[in-house]
């Protein structure tokens, strides 16, 4: 080899080495830095002519790993996921207490069980009203503050969702954009672009929102999908949209639509994203909201509807002492219209205001008739209307009796009061409920929806609602999907079963809605729905001048039971006068007379009755992933924060172990991507070596050629 030809390889080994040098610097100084991986420099051997010329850098080759790289985005989804669920819940749990809370359901009801024990030993003591009323308070202020809690979480986490939508759209576009970069990169043969480096930040930061998967192309770049392959990022980028705001409790899905970036419009048609969501934060989101949330509020109505059920109806079998002088019932959607359909007997009296009988109605519903102190009956028609005007004059110069906007009101003359007993052997009934209780006359508790919903409605009833008034329902899936949308307008003269009938339809087999015996109102949905829900998103039908809605009224729709502790609390006639609250029961006997007394001041039957309606079993339908069962209201209440308790200590154990596996994936894909100083040591030390034997060599070479010349 000639003496240029030494100096050429010596001086590609200054190049080469030099360059090497640079490669190391930059994996130091990016030691650091997040998502860079290391390079390293492949060298090659020079030659020209066949001959040996020196060395060159062959490429500069960026260290990935596809599989770690697709590991660590999807154990990253999955901690996302799972820790955005426990934050949750940290604060569910925060806001909601436990059992043994002051606050608690549960302990409200033993707080009242321990009340109405003390009422039971002095049942004339104002002190024992007073501890009465305030346990009542108590628990119906928790039964509404925990519904309140849940709503607002629910409204804060949609928020959330919403706020989320815009970054995620970011993300998309910013890694479609670096993907046009890296394929011009890739073509002038830059393998190892630090572009590389900004879109896998940027795919671990997508992979922090939902579940992705990411496919690395010939040319550089990187297809994404969801983890089931909705497109995200391929030749065209996603764009996702989503409206915050719930309908009647039903909250919408994410939707997402391709834009052509030629022009940047959408093709096609928007599509749910929510079904596609399998890891992330949004899957965590969406699942608190939808499911752990919703399940929470409908388990949470159940119980308040039972809890209003079992004490309105012992205290619409209870009496007060004195007899209130005006009995004023609750909205019950009815109209004056409407078919009576009540039977068996009840007895509705005018007593004194110490107790004693001035006069009787006897009131046989079966037989259609009335009878006042044992006289001659008398026909009391077969409409709500026509049987209050009946009582009405019944009652004469004693007190009077009207029904307008679904409430019946029955009232006294003066100061005396009124008491009504259902008949031991022939009690009274419409839907299965008794006089009183269906007329909510002497309730205790009221929520935004009615507790008793078997109306005692027959399909021939005339629905009472004008024409014009809609009602739309979604059938939605627990991935978030709407499978069947349907929407009535109400006609002039339909009648419920018509109402019914239209729903159906527009329901198309998806879901059925039934009218039952007692007047309430079931839904089933198809086998191929199982697990569907069918909500009501729009119902602006009003029910005569009752203000009360079709669905409303028979508490159509998931919601409806979730609705059931809503506003949960105490009727006004309770909250004005703690006496309200009977401590009696009443002693109406086939003798009673003018004058023999029916309810008296020292009787205490009442108020054990009413301690026993918290550990009586009760029948609780299912709701909320909670089977029916049969049990008392404690140990249901005992049931919700158990539910609570093991969900939350399961979403903890996911994200103990989702957590330790992106831990794993962030050490593995570190090792073998990462920057590792004693590496990095060794190549500097190996490149310098080799960078001075190169100088070395150059001056060899000029010493040489400094000797040929001076011959």
């Amino acid at each position: 080899m000639s003496l240029n030809g030494i100096a050429a390889s010596a001086i590609s080994a200054l190049k080469t080495n030099s360059a090497a040098l640079g490669v190391v610097a930059n994996n130091v100084s990016n030691l650091n830095t997040e998502g860079y991986a290391r390079r390293i420099v492949n060298q090659q051997t020079l030659v020209a002519g066949g001959q040996l010329m020196g060395v060159s850098i062959a490429s500069v080759q960026r260290v990935a790993s596809q599989f770690l790289t697709q590991e660590m985005l999807s154990a990253g989804g999955g901690a996302s996921q799972y820790d955005t669920m426990a934050e949750l819940f940290s604060q569910l749990n925060g806001l909601l207490g436990g059992p043994g809370d002051n606050q608690s359901l549960a302990t409200g009801l033993t707080n009242l069980s321990a009340a109405f024990a003390t009422a039971s030993q002095a049942p004339t003591s104002s002190a024992s009203r007073t501890g009465v009323m305030n346990a009542l308070t108590n628990l119906a202020d928790s039964f509404s503050s925990v519904s309140s809690t849940i709503t607002s979480l629910r409204t804060q986490i949609d928020q959330q969702v919403a706020n989320s939508i815009g970054g995620t759209n970011t993300l998309i576009k910013q890694i479609f954009d670096l993907n046009t970069q890296i394929r011009t990169a890739s073509a002038a043969g830059d393998t190892a672009s630090g572009l590389l480096d900004q879109r896998d930040v940027a795919l671990e930061s997508l992979s922090q929102v939902m579940g992705i998967r990411a496919t690395t192309n010939g040319d550089g770049s990187v297809n994404v999908s969801t983890t089931d392959g909705v497109n995200l990022v391929s030749n065209t980028y996603a764009k996702l949209a989503y409206n915050a705001g719930a309908q009647n409790g039903s909250y919408g899905s994410i939707t997402i639509q391709d834009v052509n970036p030629q022009t940047g419009q959408l093709i096609g048609g928007p599509s749910a994203l929510d079904p596609h969501l399998s890891g992330g934060a949004l899957k965590g989101l969406i699942d608190m909201r939808d499911h752990v949330l919703s399940d929470l509020g409908q388990t949470l109505g159940n119980l308040a509807q039972q809890t209003a059920l079992a004490f309105n109806d012992q205290a619409n079998a209870n009496a007060a002492y004195p007899p209130p002088t005006t009995l004023t019932g609750r909205n019950t959607g009815l109209l004056a219209a409407d078919g009576l359909n009540f039977t068996g007997s009840t007895t509705i009296a005018v007593t004194s205001a110490t107790g004693q009988l001035v006069s009787r109605i006897d009131v046989d519903f079966t037989a259609g008739t009335l009878s006042v102190n044992g006289g001659a009956s008398a026909a009391i028609g077969s409409d709500i209307g026509s049987f209050a005007a009946a009582l009405n004059t019944a009652l004469g110069g004693n007190g009077s009796a009207s029904f307008a906007n679904g409430k019946l009101n029955i009232s006294a003359t003066g100061s005396n009061g009124i008491l009504i007993q259902d008949d031991a052997g022939a009690p009274s009934a419409r839907g299965g409920e008794g006089f009183s209780q269906f007329f909510g006359l002497n309730d205790i508790f009221q929520s935004q929806m009615p507790s008793i919903l078997s109306t005692g409605l027959s399909g021939t009833d005339a629905s009472g609602l004008a024409a014009g008034g809609v009602i739309s329902l979604s059938l939605k899936g627990p991935d978030g999907d709407i499978a069947r949308s349907a929407s009535i307008t109400t006609t002039a003269g339909q009648t419920i079963g018509d109402v019914v009938t239209a729903l159906n339809t527009a329901l198309g087999g998806a879901a059925t809605v039934t009218l039952n015996a007692d007047g309430s109102i079931s839904t089933s949905n198809s086998a191929l729905y199982s697990d569907y829900s069918l909500n009501v998103t729009t119902d602006s039908t009003q029910r005569g001048a009752t203000g009360m809605s079709f669905s409303q009224l028979f508490g159509l729709g998931v919601n409806a039971q979730t609705l059931q502790a809503s506003g949960f609390s105490l009727t006004s006639a309770v909250s004005a006068n703690p006496a309200r609250v009977g401590f009696a029961a009443p002693a109406i006997t086939p003798s009673s007379v003018v004058g023999s007394t029916i309810v008296s001041a020292g009787d205490n039957a009442g108020a054990i009755a009413l301690q026993n309606a918290i550990t009586r079993s009760q029948s609780f339908n299912a709701a909320g992933g909670i089977a029916g069962q049969a049990a008392s209201l404690s140990d249901y209440a005992a049931t919700f924060y158990q539910n609570l308790a093991t969900q939350s200590n399961t979403v903890t154990a996911n994200q103990v172990t989702q957590d330790d596996r992106r831990a794993e994936a962030q050490s593995r894909l570190t090792s073998h991507s990462g920057v590792n100083l004693d590496e990095e040591l060794m190549a500097l030390s190996s490149y310098q070596q080799s960078y001075a034997a190169g100088a070395r060599l150059l001056t060899v070479v000029d010493q040489l050629f400094q000797t040929l010349l001076d011959i």
